[in-house]
């Protein structure tokens, strides 16, 4: 019972109102009524702030957000990560605050990495920010839940001339200079209600309070119209840009080695992982022309036990696999020994703006270094 339960939960948050009958049926009666409170108390959160009754706090330097307006999916830690390479290559010196989210320091803060070496395990740091500071070479990287106390530490630590945050739209405690939102290419408001509901985090006229607009996995296929005409109507002509998550390459953990991702077409497979949008990694194998034999999709930040790997092990085996995949967030949460065979291989992604890069690093640099 509670298994199907899950999925008609799942079902009715995803989908898109078509017809008044749904909302008699109890699951979506019960849903859409906690999704109108939730609304409702979002609403006056922001109310509060807009008006002074809670306050926001400044940083003495350049302060950059990324965040998005559904939850999970639209890819907010590699554009955190691409961000702020790019920032580093501009000549400033950068540092990154996450929340931490499932981390124990998430409350506490600290300094995952110093740039140069990682100083807290993933279990510490949280699965986001350890994938960052193994990405970032020469950028700091901090987490804590208030990100006001995040930067203060990291400004005294290590000066940094701007600070990147992660998943910070929704922080209205912190001023920002930069305010990127993005938006999932393929479902760009969910199915436009807010939670429980849908996946809205908060009202879509919220978009406002971007600066610009990102649009995620964008394959040169989706129907963006409907979804720009929005932005328009809330936002004006306010920047709007496109990017593809492009598989990079294929970390062999066992041999340290990399691999190119094409070298997956044919292969037989069995993937697993634990990320917001599991169909997302699915469908990025299918499009490497990857036999995929077995899937096991696991909860969004899945720490994986020594019983999990045997359990998805013993179904690869028994599916006669080349190799086991998975990505690199599902790597960073096994903190248990690996099986020999079949061997594993780790997906990495990048950000590709395409033709719009030049247009993007631009922009990024009109509004952090030439003040406009």
């Amino acid at each position: 019972m509670i298994p199907r339960l899950q999925n008609r939960i799942q079902k009715v948050i995803i989908q898109a109102d078509t017809d008044d009958q749904r909302l008699s049926r109890p699951v979506e009666r019960i849903l859409y009524t906690c999704s109108r409170i939730y609304e409702l108390a979002v609403r006056l959160r922001i109310y509060l702030y807009e008006n002074g009754i809670f306050k926001q706090r400044s940083l003495p330097c350049k302060v950059i957000s990324i965040g998005n307006i559904t939850v999970g999916g639209t890819g907010k830690t590699p554009m955190t990560q691409y961000i702020a390479n790019l920032l580093k290559g501009f000549g400033l010196k950068v540092a990154v605050l996450s929340r931490g989210y499932g981390g124990l320091a998430q409350g506490s803060g600290g300094i995952v990495s110093d740039g140069n070496k990682i100083l807290m395990p993933p279990d510490v740091s949280g699965d986001e920010p350890q994938l960052l500071a193994s990405g970032l070479n020469g950028i700091p990287v901090l987490v804590g839940k208030d990100r006001y106390r995040a930067g203060r530490q990291a400004i005294e630590s290590f000066a940094p001339s701007v600070l990147v945050l992660d998943d910070a739209f929704q922080h209205l405690a912190l001023k920002r200079d930069l305010n990127l939102l993005l938006l999932d290419s393929a479902t760009p408001f969910g199915n436009g209600h807010c939670l429980p509901r849908g996946r809205l985090r908060e009202p879509p006229e919220q978009i406002l309070r971007a600066s610009a607009f990102i649009f995620t996995r964008w394959t040169g296929k989706n129907d963006l119209t409907q979804a720009i005409s929005m932005v328009r109507a809330h936002a004006g002509e306010r920047p709007v840009f496109k990017c593809a998550h492009v598989p990079e390459s294929l970390f062999l953990p066992a041999r340290e080695e990399f691999l190119d991702p094409c070298s997956l077409k044919n292969r037989r497979l069995f993937a697993f992982s634990g990320i917001a949008r599991n169909d997302n990694f699915r469908n990025t194998l299918s499009d490497l022309g990857a036999d995929i034999a077995g899937f096991q999709e696991f909860p969004d930040h899945h720490r994986y036990s020594s019983h999990d790997l045997e359990t998805i092990w013993k179904m690869a085996r028994d599916l006669n696999v080349d190799n086991i995949v998975t990505t690199e967030k599902d790597y960073i949460n096994i903190q248990t020994e690996i099986p020999p065979t079949p061997e594993l291989l780790v997906l990495t992604i990048s950000i590709s703006f395409g033709n719009e890069a030049e247009t993007f690093a631009n922009y990024l640099k009109s509004k952090l270094i030439d003040g406009n």
